[in-house]
């Protein structure tokens, strides 16, 4: 999936969904298959046979992530606040996850055959989900700054 195609989705995703985020949720989706509560739910699941091999049934990554491999990569990080991906805005993550890492060291493949850009959203949705608030704010304002700066 090319960059402008992740972010005409995740723009789409966004704008129709602005009164999610407008509540004092830190949601940046809700998809058409139902409230936040079954996106997470979805994304959930979608984690649990895509990701959790590597990432962790907890989110929790390897327990060596920050420590090069012989081979100069690095194993997969947690998605959970200890890890980076809050760091990230949505459009980042969600071409991450479409095309793998772009990055030597990283082991990532891509999904994009695998997953549609909802479920790769809904995905996302669990992370935050699993987030504190002060993350949850910060990967929002990530999503917005690289949309901005992307458009």
């Amino acid at each position: 999936m090319t960059r402008p195609r992740i972010l005409v989705t995740v723009v789409a995703v966004l704008a129709v969904l602005a009164t999610a985020c407008g509540n004092g949720d830190n949601s940046s989706v809700e998809l058409a298959s139902g409230d936040i509560a079954t996106v997470v739910e979805e994304g959930a699941a979608l984690y649990a046979t895509y990701c959790a091999a590597c990432h962790g049934a907890n989110l929790e990554g390897h327990p060596d992530w920050r420590t090069p491999n012989a081979d100069g990569t690095y194993n997969p990080p947690p998605q959970d606040v200890t890890g980076h991906t809050w760091h990230h805005g949505d459009p980042t993550l969600v071409q991450l996850i479409s095309e793998g890492s772009p990055f030597r060291e990283s082991v990532m493949p891509a999904f994009g055959d695998t997953l549609t850009d909802e479920q790769i959203l809904a995905i996302l949705e669990f992370f935050r989900s699993n987030w504190a608030e002060q993350e949850r704010t910060f990967q929002q304002q990530a999503t917005e700054r690289e949309l901005v700066a992307d458009s």
